[in-house]
C-alpha cells in the first residue's frame, strides 16, 4: 500500500468516528473538526535552551510593534497567546477604524457600532443595549445619550413600563449608517486582506463557536468571582 492510500484510508476511518459521534454529520464541519484535531499549536516558543547570565533558561519568542524579537523568561502557554493576539489585532482593526471613520462625526467606532447594534434589535430598552454591547452601564449610558444629542437616536417611554426608556434607530441615524457601512466593509477588506477566502471561512466558523459559547457563559458569569467562572468553564477540563 502506498503513501496515497494509506491517507485515504486515514481520511476514511476518521469520518467514520466524526460521523458516528456527531448528529448531522456534514462534510465543511468535518474539515474543520480534521484540521483543528490534526493543527500543530505553536505558542512562539522553542525547546532549545540557551545560556543566560541568570542560567539556563528556554527561548519565549515574541514579537513587539518595534519589529524586534524579545525573549520571556516565562514559558507562554498557547491560551495565553491567543488571548494577546486576539487583543492586538482588536488593537489593529481599531486604529484602521478610527482612520476611515473620520470623515463621519463619529467620536469612536463603538458609536456606528452601537447605531447597528440598535437597527437590528427594534427598539430596545437603553439597558438591553448596553448589556448588547457588553459595556459598563455608565459608558455605555455616554455613548448613547452622545448618539441622541446627533440626531441618531431617539429616546422614548415604554408603554408597558413608564419608568423604563426605549430607543430606536431615526432617518438620520439610519443614513449615516448606511453611508458608513461600505467604509467599515473596507476596513475588514484591509483588517483580514492577507487571508485567503478559505481562510477566512474556516476562521470564521472557529470565531463562531467561541462567540456563541461565551454568549451562554457570559449571563451567568456578570455576578461570579473569576474563580467561579474558571471552576464551571475550565475546571473540569484540568
Amino acid at each position: 500500500m502506498d503513501k496515497g492510500e494509506a491517507n485515504v484510508i486515514e481520511l476514511v476511518n476518521a469520518w467514520a468516528r466524526y460521523s458516528a459521534d456527531t448528529p448531522n454529520a456534514d462534510l465543511p464541519g468535518f474539515c474543520l473538526h480534521y484540521l483543528t484535531e490534526h493543527a500543530s499549536l505553536s505558542t512562539g516558543e522553542t525547546t532549545e535552551d540557551i545560556p543566560d547570565q541568570d542560567g539556563l533558561i528556554h527561548k519565549q519568542w515574541l514579537e513587539s510593534m518595534t519589529g524586534q524579537i524579545y525573549r520571556s523568561p516565562v514559558p507562554v502557554q498557547v491560551e495565553a497567546r491567543l488571548g494577546a493576539l486576539v487583543g492586538r489585532l482588536g488593537k489593529y482593526a481599531y486604529f484602521y477604524s478610527k482612520k476611515a471613520m473620520q470623515p463621519f462625526d463619529f467620536r469612536s467606532i463603538e458609536e456606528p457600532v452601537y447605531l447597528i447594534a440598535l437597527m437590528q434589535m427594534g427598539t430596545p430598552k437603553k439597558s438591553e443595549l448596553i448589556y448588547e454591547m457588553m459595556a459598563e452601564f455608565a459608558s455605555g449610558t455616554d455613548v448613547i445619550n452622545r448618539l441622541i444629542r446627533m440626531g441618531y437616536i431617539e429616546e422614548f417611554p415604554d408603554e408597558q413600563d413608564r419608568r423604563s426608556r426605549r430607543l430606536k434607530i431615526t432617518p438620520e441615524g439610519l443614513k449615516t449608517i448606511q453611508q458608513a457601512m461600505p467604509v467599515m466593509n473596507r476596513v475588514g477588506a484591509v483588517a483580514y486582506s492577507s487571508l485567503t477566502d478559505g481562510e477566512k471561512a474556516l476562521l470564521t466558523q472557529i470565531l463562531d463557536k467561541l462567540d456563541h459559547y461565551h454568549a451562554e457563559h457570559f449571563r451567568q458569569s456578570r455576578n461570579a468571582d473569576f474563580d467561579e467562572v474558571y471552576d464551571r468553564m475550565v475546571g473540569s477540563r484540568d
